[in-house]
């Protein structure tokens, strides 16, 4: 739960490596929080280039697939993916000028969503070493799980989302038809992780986070 005594609206928000990233990780969660009124805005590092044809505008994918789930405030940054590494100190600094400076003042950010530290994905990896860094400042930071992830994720606490907010995950991720060729897009494999999840904490669906960083 999100508290706090300020009279801003509380938000989250939620970063990833590619467009994606944010939708497989955390979709439901996100749709689950805008239905119950918390602000989300919404980084991307890369546009992707390399998991898709040039011709493919996969930040416009992210753009409509973030908008089903409910988030106010898309960023789309150009970071070269693959060589996420290479550029930390600039990710840090890009993402530090957004939290300062382009979210809206009126919102005050009270948990990140972000890229899981044991990702084998150097992107992934790389993205979540900078938002560690640009978001220190913000109480809550959790690791989402990705298919990158999934042989040694072990989540620590847990969203419980309802079968709407699975659909609406799945209905955004529909919108990466660049990417709908990839196993681990197929609805079917969604959503047994889904029920997995759920069945860890005795509901239909769930989501699972590693905690990076948590003042209640």
């Amino acid at each position: 739960m999100l508290l706090s005594l300020s009279p801003k609206t509380k938000g989250v928000l939620a970063i990833g490596a590619h467009p994606d990233d944010i939708e497989l990780g955390c979709g439901a969660s996100l749709a689950r929080l805008a239905r119950n009124g918390i602000h989300i805005s919404a980084v991307v590092m890369t546009p992707g280039r390399s998991g898709a044809s040039e011709l493919i505008d996969r930040h416009q994918e992210s753009r409509d697939a973030l908008k089903i789930l409910g988030c106010q405030q898309t960023i789309h940054l150009d970071f070269a993916d693959t060589r996420t590494h290479l550029q930390l100190n600039e990710m840090i600094a890009a993402l530090e000028n957004i939290i300062q400076h382009q979210l809206p003042s009126d919102i005050e950010i009270k948990r990140v969503y972000t890229m899981h530290n044991a990702d084998r994905h150097q992107d992934h990896m790389a993205v979540h070493q900078a938002s560690m860094v640009a978001c220190r400042a913000i109480p809550q930071i959790l690791g989402y799980e990705t298919p990158s992830t999934w042989l040694s994720f072990m989540p620590q606490v847990f969203e419980s989302v309802k079968e709407d907010d699975f659909k609406l995950k799945l209905k955004a991720l529909s919108k990466h038809q660049s990417q709908s060729g990839r196993d681990y897009m197929r609805p079917e494999r969604l959503r047994a992780l889904a029920q997995f999840r759920g069945q860890q904490i005795n509901s239909d669906y769930g989501e699972g986070f590693v905690i990076h960083k948590m003042i209640l």
